[in-house]
């Protein structure tokens, strides 16, 4: 199973640098930028913090593969 993400789109979009995103939700610049590059899966609780801090659902920005 796979993760992709939109993250770095809908941040930039936002204009938030990852300090801005990680500064807001608590969450690691590296955890952040690991993330965006698909270099690691993203746990549970940061889609669903993350898509909650954009006011979007976590099928906006995260898609599974299997």
């Amino acid at each position: 199973m796979s993760v992709t993400n939109r993250l770095k789109d809908v941040r930039e979009q936002h204009g938030l640098v990852q300090k801005d995103l990680a500064d807001a939700t608590g969450f690691s610049i590296r955890t952040i930028s690991r993330i965006e590059r698909l270099e690691q899966p993203p746990s549970g609780e940061f889609m669903l913090r993350i898509a909650g801090y954009f006011h979007l659902m976590v099928e906006d920005l995260f898609e599974i593969h299997e």
